[in-house]
C-alpha cells in the first residue's frame, strides 16, 4: 500500500529523516510502503532477517523475547510517530526480538539496503543522521536510568505521568491502552507489584482506577513522588 499525503508528513517529522533533504526523502518513500496488522499479529520474529525497519502511523505494537521458561519479556511498546528496527539495520543480521502489534496499526515499512546505499553514498547525509541518533541515545540512557535507578513505585507514576495527553490541567485522566501485565513487563516487574502500587496510591487518594482508565487527583504530588 502506497503512503498518502498526511504518512509522508509524519514520516519526514521522525528523527531518523527529518534530517534528509526533499530529493533523499523522496528516494527513500519511492523504497516504503504501508502495512496494516490486527491485534496479536506478528510483523517480524526474532532471528528473522533484517530486511526492513519501521515508523509508527498509529497504534501499538510490543517488541519483547521468550524465555526459556515461556516467559515474555517486553523490551519495548512502540507507538505513534516511533522508528524501530533501525539499529539493527545499521549492525545488519537479524532481528534480536519478535515484533507483534497489541491493538490495530498501520506501519511504514522502509527497505534497509536502499536506506543503507543512500547513507554510505552520502557523507553529509551520514553526519546528519548521527546527529539526530546521538540525541535519540540520550533519550534511551534516561530511560535505562529509570528502570534500574528508581523503585517500582516510582516507575510506574513515571509511565503514567508520561501517558497524560499534553495540555490537560483539569481533572487529567490517562487510559492504559494495553493490558496490565504488558505495562508490568516493559517496567521491569511483576504484575502484582503494579497492581500493589496503583492501589496504595489509590488508597493515598492520588488516584482512582476505573477499569483501563486512571483519574490524576493531584498530579503535583504524583509529580514529587516520581
Amino acid at each position: 500500500m502506497e503512503l498518502s499525503g498526511p504518512d509522508i508528513q509524519l514520516l519526514q517529522q521522525g528523527y531518523l529523516l527529518a534530517p534528509l533533504a526533499p530529493d533523499e526523502l523522496n528516494q527513500v518513500i519511492q523504497h516504503a510502503s504501508v502495512r496494516t496488522l490486527a491485534p496479536g499479529q506478528s510483523l517480524f520474529d526474532q532471528h528473522e532477517s533484517c530486511t526492513h525497519f519501521f515508523f509508527m502511523l498509529s497504534g501499538m505494537v510490543k517488541l519483547f523475547r521468550t524465555a526459556p521458561t515461556g516467559e515474555e519479556k517486553v523490551i519495548e511498546l512502540i507507538s505513534h510517530r516511533q522508528f524501530f528496527a533501525e539499529a539493527v539495520m545499521f549492525m545488519g543480521g537479524q532481528y534480536p526480538v519478535h515484533a507483534q502489534a497489541v491493538e490495530a496499526s498501520r506501519l511504514v515499512a522502509l527497505d534497509s539496503n536502499h536506506f543503507l546505499n543512500l547513507v554510505r553514498s552520502n557523507s553529509d547525509v551520514c553526519l546528519r543522521l548521527l546527529s539526530g541518533m546521538s540525541r535519540r541515545m540520550h533519550g534511551l540512557i534516561n530511560e535505562i536510568d529509570n528502570l534500574t535507578l528508581h523503585s517500582s513505585a516510582q516507575r510506574v507514576i513515571r509511565y503514567v505521568l508520561e501517558q497524560l495527553p499534553q495540555g490537560v490541567t483539569a481533572s487529567p485522566s490517562v487510559r492504559l491502552l494495553v493490558p496490565k501485565h504488558v505495562i508490568a513487563s516493559r517496567l521491569g516487574i511483576q504484575p502484582e507489584t503494579l497492581s500493589r502500587v496503583l492501589a496504595k496510591l489509590r488508597s493515598e487518594g492520588l488516584i482512582d482506577v476505573h477499569d483501563d482508565t486512571i483519574v490524576l487527583n493531584d498530579v503535583d504530588a504524583l509529580r514529587q513522588l516520581a
